[in-house]
């Protein structure tokens, strides 16, 4: 959902006239966006303080025909509200010349030894699972936690990085068990 508004953001927002080149980078810690625009109020845009309009209109309604995007404004929101889901931070949407968008894919500043709340909650929901049964897969964790399987995924892969828990068996039938200290 974050890549999709940030792709559709950029192309119905983009000033195609320019030369300047779009790009949309995708980094470890982040994902990045750059496209020429032509910029109404310059500065930082924030769901309760910007006022949706397209620079493209036609582009804008073709999205929507065709499902990529749901109405005028929605993008702004939906970044907000998938990136603090995702990765409890906010998007910075900044306009200008250069319409700028990034999106942490980790917590800022979270060392990589310290759990954040939702994968400590986790951890307590599938502890009880691991101290009975010693292992636990990525549907079972799901069942036990209500995650969807891109999130547990992201949350072994944490715990993993974290030393918490260790990888058993291959990707298709991979499980995992606390790491014995």
């Amino acid at each position: 959902m974050i890549a999709r508004e940030i792709i559709s953001n950029s192309l119905v927002h983009w000033e195609y006239a320019s030369v300047f080149p779009a790009k949309i980078v995708i980094e470890k810690d982040r994902i990045y966006a750059e496209n020429w625009n032509k910029s109404l109020k310059p500065g930082r845009i924030t769901p309760e303080d910007f006022t949706p309009y397209p620079k493209n209109p036609i582009l804008a309604r073709f999205f929507v025909n065709i499902g990529l995007a749901d109405q005028l404004g929605s993008g702004v929101r939906n970044l907000y509200k998938y990136t603090k889901i995702y990765s409890d931070s906010e998007p910075e949407l900044l306009e200008g010349d250069i319409f700028k968008t990034t999106v942490l894919l980790t917590v800022e500043g979270k060392s990589s030894d310290k759990l954040s709340p939702a994968e400590e909650n986790f951890m307590e929901s599938i502890l009880p699972y691991l101290n009975k049964k010693g292992q636990i897969d990525a549907k079972t964790a799901g069942e036990l936690t209500g995650k969807s399987a891109a999130r547990i995924k992201q949350i072994f892969t944490r715990l993993t990085e974290a030393g918490i828990l260790e990888k058993l068996g291959a990707i298709k039938n991979r499980t995992y068990q606390l790491v014995k200290k």
